[in-house]
């Protein structure tokens, strides 16, 4: 853990100076007067920091460790909002113009998309790296590039796949196929399992090891339909002995032995920006994004997810639910990190793939673990297979709720968006918004790229 927290302000510094921000995700030549990458990956300490900065960029970056979870969960039916800003509104409407903010803030992940595709191609061109060194680092360059691109293109469908910091290349590219980014994701993941080592380069989960890769791999799996793949790759995670579930209360905990992966704050007022986001900064303050009436009454009687996992406020007589699963909104001690990977997924993914190959046991057994964890009782072992479906995608509802936009990701990718989202906010939704817009400022910079349909 010394080694994550001396390399911050190192590696925080070398981005600054190695990593411009760029206006579009396009435009990204170095001035002549920065640090040339050939400098950094010279050495492994320096090199550490580089990649370590991507970390560093991703949990201090509103758009991924913030928004991720806050849009999608407006988009879907997790998340109400009670406040004027339009562009929330518009979020929680399902009626995004290409100028939303919000939206365009996400697209800024090329950013962040860039920087891995320079410490790929500059630990690929090292040759002053201890072969070790050298392999971890691209190993976790690639999963952070991976991660990168599997938000862009279930959020924004077909995007640009740049693997280049050329900006020759990058500046009029157009979007690619889901298709082949997915290919791109699998391939990089796929190499960053053989790069990776099993054991965790830092005393805390801050840094992926290959089970990240293969738990961020198992979720590529189930949503390409490839059932076996997804099956295979969580069986690993579950099987590793590494990760055990942990009790409801300590989940979220920056100790958690569920966790598969979580970024370590770099605001030191904070421990999540989720918390101070989502609990009110008072008993009498109305919370700014409340939980949906539609999910407060999906959870179950006697599941303690509620009672762990929300918080209520009371305004009058009406009582609002807000997400309560990071608890400390204030600075130290730091108690939670953020949690992007964690073991009960992978159960999810598991039953899932199970479900999908017609082994019904096998998928409500681990949809079973994941129940009696939040004291529910046992679903039969022996339900239909369109009884089965609904029960996984039920427990991922509850399970994952404001965690990474999983609901509003399974909403699209099981077909079912239309008829949901549809039902609930009849006088706004067109099934053409389960794609958000493609910023208007990028299709204006590269003539290259097209509009997604209905806006």
């Amino acid at each position: 853990m010394k080694a994550t927290i001396c390399f911050k302000n190192a590696c925080l510094f070398l981005l600054t100076a190695l990593l411009p921000a760029c206006k579009q995700f396009v435009q990204v030549p170095s001035p002549a007067n920065q640090l040339d990458a050939g400098e950094v990956f010279t050495n492994d300490e320096i090199a550490t920091a580089a990649v370590i900065g991507i970390y560093s960029d991703m949990e201090s970056s509103v758009p991924v460790s913030t928004y991720l979870t806050l849009l999608p969960g407006l988009s879907a039916d997790e998340l109400s909002y009670t406040s004027v800003d339009q562009g929330y509104s518009d979020l929680a409407a399902n009626t995004c113009s290409p100028a939303n903010p919000y939206t365009s803030a996400v697209w800024g992940i090329y950013s962040t998309v860039y920087k891995t595709n320079l410490c790929i191609q500059g630990l690929q061109n090292s040759s002053g790296l201890s072969p070790d060194e050298k392999n971890q680092l691209l190993g976790e360059a690639l999963f952070s590039r991976a991660f990168c691109y599997f938000y862009l293109v279930n959020l924004f469908g077909d995007v640009p796949l740049v693997t280049s910091t050329d900006y020759r290349i990058t500046d009029t590219i157009s979007r690619t196929a889901s298709s082949a980014v997915y290919h791109q994701m699998i391939t990089d993941l796929t190499l960053a399992q053989t790069l990776l080592s099993p054991g965790y380069p830092t005393a805390q989960r801050v840094r992926p090891n290959s089970w990240t890769a293969t738990a961020l791999l198992s979720r590529v799996y189930l949503y390409t339909n490839n059932w076996v793949g997804a099956e295979s790759q969580a069986s690993a995670i579950i099987n590793s002995g590494l990760y055990t579930l942990s009790g409801l209360d300590t989940v979220f905990l920056n100790s958690s032995n569920e966790t598969i992966w979580q970024l370590m704050p770099v605001n030191p007022y904070f421990n999540t920006q989720e918390a101070p986001i989502f609990i009110p900064g008072g008993a009498t303050i109305m919370p700014t994004f409340p939980l949906t009436t539609g999910l407060v009454n999906a959870f179950e009687p006697g599941d303690g997810r509620m009672s762990a996992w929300t918080g209520t406020t009371i305004i009058g007589s009406q009582v609002f639910y807000y997400p309560a699963k990071y608890k400390n909104a204030g600075g130290a001690p730091v108690t939670e990190y953020h949690i992007v990977f964690r073991l009960a997924e992978q159960y999810l993914i598991r039953a899932e793939a199970r479900m999908q190959q017609g082994n019904i046991t096998g998928a409500m057994q681990d949809l079973n673990t994941v129940r009696s964890r939040a004291g529910l009782t046992a679903l039969s072992l022996s339900l239909p297979q369109a009884g089965a479906a609904a029960a996984i995608q039920q427990e991922r509802r509850i399970e994952l709720f404001a965690e990474f936009g999983h609901r509003w990701l399974d909403l699209k990718r099981t077909s079912t968006v239309d008829p949901v989202i549809g039902a609930l906010k009849p006088s706004t939704w067109q099934n053409t918004a389960a794609l958000w817009p493609i910023p208007q400022a990028q299709i204006s910079a590269n003539p290259s790229l097209k509009q997604n349909k209905g806006y």
